[in-house]
């Protein structure tokens, strides 16, 4: 089995297995650190004197739900924004020559787009461009969305408040969440006559949560989902034996994972992930990755009307007219 992997709940996760403080770095170290093992990188900017600096790493950084996120997914940096070290970064040379108190050092202000608030949290990529700088304190809860959408790549294709606005109606305000899209089992997903779309998610997966409360319960997708299409949630560490064309699927000893997830994935589990299957099963394509509304209202359409059998994906996005989104 290779490539298999599920994002954890940091925030609301009532387990947390990893005690351990966060392991900061210079910025040298996190770019040597990269090249070996590409990961984005965070930055805190602090300084000397910034109450709310410290209140941020006491409170926030060392929550060990946090502190385990940030250690998977970013080299961590603390950068003081008032050093006087000479900073080599991108093959340019960064200094601070003032002799006023609390000036900033050039880099500082370029990596806070020439605004020296703090704390401030700049993101950059494995390639390290810069994303964003944050300022402001943040509590656990705060910086949760911040870091899933920068980790999970999911600002290439989705402004963060709409993310967040998303995140929120996901795990805050949970009265308004509906139950439009009509899930079926197994038995009866194997003798029906639609189109099929088995969505794979563990409990613990955010995004996983996020699409199935949320985006596709939307009014106009759901109503497409139940018109086109029979879906099933899959649970991928099921214990449950699952008769399935056929064939009958079990959990394996040593095995985290459900035989059929295996067998449906080829063990290429990448969450959150969906399976579309033709009127007769037959596998058509496996989808993994977080989509938005717009952007899961245009995949859906693309299977259901066999599109992919004229055009590109690229090309079908690209002429997709909406009348919701």
């Amino acid at each position: 089995m290779k490539n298999i992997k599920f994002i954890v709940f940091i925030f609301y996760t009532v387990t947390l297995v990893c005690q351990e403080n966060l392991k900061w770095y210079s910025l040298k170290e996190a770019i040597e650190l990269n090249k070996k093992q590409p990961k984005k990188i965070l930055i805190d900017m602090y300084t000397d004197w910034c109450g709310w600096c410290k209140k941020m790493e006491r409170e926030t950084f060392q929550h060990p739900a946090i502190a385990r996120y940030i250690r998977e997914h970013f080299y961590p940096v603390k950068f003081n924004a008032e050093t006087r070290d000479t900073i080599e970064f991108k093959g340019e040379k960064y200094v601070n020559t003032s002799i006023i108190p609390r000036t900033p050092h050039s880099l500082a202000l370029k990596l806070m787009n020439n605004r020296a608030s703090y704390p401030t949290i700049v993101y950059l990529d494995e390639e390290l461009n810069l994303l964003s700088a944050v300022p402001g304190y943040m509590t656990p809860a705060d910086i949760e969305p911040i870091l899933i959408f920068f980790a999970r790549n999911i600002y290439k294709i989705y402004p963060f408040d709409n993310f967040k606005k998303d995140f929120l109606s996901t795990f805050k305000d949970t009265m308004n969440i509906k139950n439009n899209v009509k899930f079926i089992n197994f038995k009866k997903l194997s003798v029906s006559n639609k189109k099929k779309i088995i969505f794979l998610y563990h409990k613990e997966c955010i995004e996983c949560n996020i699409m199935l409360k949320t985006i596709i319960q939307h009014d106009t997708i759901s109503a497409y989902l139940n018109k086109y299409f029979d879906c099933v949630i899959f649970d991928i560490t099921s214990t449950d034996t699952i008769t399935f064309n056929g064939l009958k699927y079990a959990t394996q000893k040593g095995v985290p994972f459900h035989q059929l997830a295996l067998a449906l994935t080829n063990g290429n589990i990448n969450l959150p992930q969906l399976v579309f299957l033709s009127e007769t099963n037959q596998l058509i394509s496996l989808v993994p990755g977080y989509f938005p509304h717009k952007m899961f209202e245009i995949l859906i359409h693309f299977f259901n009307e066999e599109a992919y059998h004229k055009q590109s994906w690229e090309e079908y996005v690209k002429n997709f007219k909406s009348n919701t989104f």
